[in-house]
């Protein structure tokens, strides 16, 4: 759980341990009076200090994003150089100390002041801890200087050795304060850094527990896309430079449907290398959900251009994307001819099979998908691909039973959870479809289809207003989703305005042929279409959608 909004064009998510933790170090020497104003002076100052590493990011032409969280606050940016990443670094305790030192003169102005409460926790805040936030801890701003400064000096990447020497600098400081008398400091730096030991240990525990339960791309592809932009967080701190990290968080914001959100790591990522294909995907997706249809086309338009032979996977991904399926199915067609390794080769007959289905060509698709899975049984996808199909064509056991064979090996992925509602709905189990439809919505609740898909379910259990105000509370560019426009249908159809379901179905139909061919075998159309005049009007429709 976490607060989450934007200040100067920077989005800040305060976490909920952020919270408990400073209420807990407030009540150590705060009364309970005093803590709300702890907690502003604490927030603020942390803020304050984050936004000081944001503007020096937004300076290099970084757009940064800002969590505040159990251990203080973390600044994520990309594609910084070593010297660019000190000046970074140095910009948080740098504000810290501009304000600590503005308060501190006031104090010494008006010596009242200095006994006053909210200056004391200003001053310790501001001054006392971006003096120890300079030590070179590793996990905090010093260490990272120390680090980025090892780096250029050895002229290689050197996290581990700048971690070494951050300690050995630490260690120098701790016998210097002792020798000198001041046993104070030296405890404090000594309790920094035993802390920072045990937090780098346990960090170190959850990263291992992290791989042990897969990588950032294994849990994106099991649907969990919470778990999955985590464990990507983790690899960017550990990797400030690196893209795949960015890459991978903003895949998994993007399947959540937090679009905007995942724009930023994509558009950075493409701004540092033009040709990177799976980031122009990415952009090209996140701005079509977000209504920005122009910008959406110039980013499919520069991923086309790219040479197929490194790029037809995010190529076919980003037509698939567009609803421009015919073309999708032609480029997947010509680089297959051309492919020699073999898991491309797989992905791309697994997007034929895909494209063959979105046109309305079922049984082509449904035997190179059975090929496919006679080749590798345990392809959940094409299991799900299948009950999609063998759904469509009315086969509701069947593809029953497919869905759950793709349930069995990933029982958390939400477009499994979406086409198992999707199955069950339409052989007349609403009331079980509908727990497998939220279940599908909740972790993407912005996500067009996912919200028709769970609309459509309630209209055919009687809930129309609530079918209603689901869709009308998506953005306008979304009522154009071609699933959306299929909800809307079911909608004119419990209103009884059936020339207009059938103009939505119709648009539905040109974007999405399978979704005419679902029509046919779907109970909420099913007196619609037995007018043989509305379902030819239906078919002629769609007839040549995509072709």
């Amino acid at each position: 759980m976490a607060l989450r909004f934007k200040l100067l064009d920077v989005p800040i998510a305060i976490g909920i341990d952020f919270i408990v933790i400073m209420l807990v170090l407030g009540a150590l020497w705060r009364t309970p009076e005093e803590l709300p104003a702890w907690m502003a002076v604490v927030t603020g100052s942390v803020l304050l200090h984050e936004l000081g590493h944001a503007a020096v990011f937004d300076y290099f032409g970084v757009k940064p994003s800002i969590v505040l969280h159990g251990g203080g606050g973390l600044t994520f940016g990309t594609r910084v150089t070593p010297r660019q990443h000190i000046l970074v670094a140095v910009a948080g305790p740098g504000m810290g100390l501009i304000v600590g030192g503005i308060v501190g003169l006031a104090a010494l102005g008006a010596p009242r002041l200095a006994t006053n409460p909210i200056v004391e926790d200003l001053l310790w805040v501001n001054l006392g801890w971006s003096l120890i936030n300079l030590l070179p801890f590793p996990g905090v701003d010093g260490g990272a200087i120390v680090a980025e400064l090892t780096t250029i000096v050895l002229g290689r990447p050197a996290e581990t050795a700048g971690r070494i020497v951050g300690m050995v600098v630490v260690g120098l400081v701790f016998v210097a304060l002792i020798l000198a008398g001041l046993y104070y400091w030296a405890f404090v730096v000594g309790f920094f850094a035993g802390w920072r030991f045990l937090q780098a240990t346990m960090r170190a525990t959850a990263v291992s527990g992290v791989k042990a339960a897969g990588s950032p791309n294994d849990l994106l592809v099991a649907g969990r896309y919470e778990e999955a932009f985590h464990a990507a967080r983790v690899a960017m701190a550990d990797h400030p430079t690196e893209t795949v990290p960015v890459l991978l968080a903003s895949d998994a914001l993007r399947l959540m449907s937090r679009y905007a959100d995942a724009e930023w790591g994509y558009d950075k990522v493409a701004r540092a290398n033009p040709v990177d294909a799976r980031a122009l995907r990415g952009l090209a997706y996140v701005r079509r959900r977000l209504g920005r249809t122009s910008e959406a086309d110039a980013d499919l338009a520069a991923l086309l251009r790219l040479p197929s032979a490194g790029a037809a996977i995010q190529q076919a991904a980003a037509l698939y994307d567009a609803n421009r399926h015919a073309d999708g199915y032609t480029l997947v067609a010509e680089s297959l001819r051309t492919a020699t390794n073999p898991s491309v080769a797989r992905v791309l007959q697994s997007y034929l099979a895909m494209f063959e289905y979105t046109l309305g060509r079922e049984d082509l698709a449904l035997r190179d998908i059975d090929a496919l899975i006679g080749s590798a049984p345990g392809d959940a996808a094409m299991h799900e691909q299948r009950a999609l199909i063998l759904c469509d064509l009315g086969r509701f056991d069947e593809a029953r039973v497919e869905i759950r064979r793709a349930l069995a090996d990933k029982p958390r992925h939400p477009s499994y959870h979406e086409t198992m509602g999707l199955v069950e709905r339409m052989a007349g189990n609403a009331q079980v479809a509908l727990q497998f439809l939220v279940d599908s919505a909740a972790p993407r609740p912005s996500d067009p289809r996912a919200r028709a898909e769970l609309a459509v379910c309630q209209i055919q259990l009687g809930g129309v207003g609530e079918a209603r105000a689901a869709l009308e509370t998506l953005p306008r560019h979304a009522l154009r989703d071609p699933f959306v426009a299929y909800a809307r249908a079911a909608l004119a159809v419990a209103a009884r305005a059936n020339d207009q379901a059938i103009d939505l179905l119709s648009e539905a139909g040109r974007w999405r042929p399978e979704l005419a061919v679902r029509a046919g075998a779907d109970p909420l159309f099913r007196t619609l279409l037995a007018d043989p005049a509305r379902r030819a009007a239906l078919a002629g429709s769609t007839a040549g959608a995509n072709s």
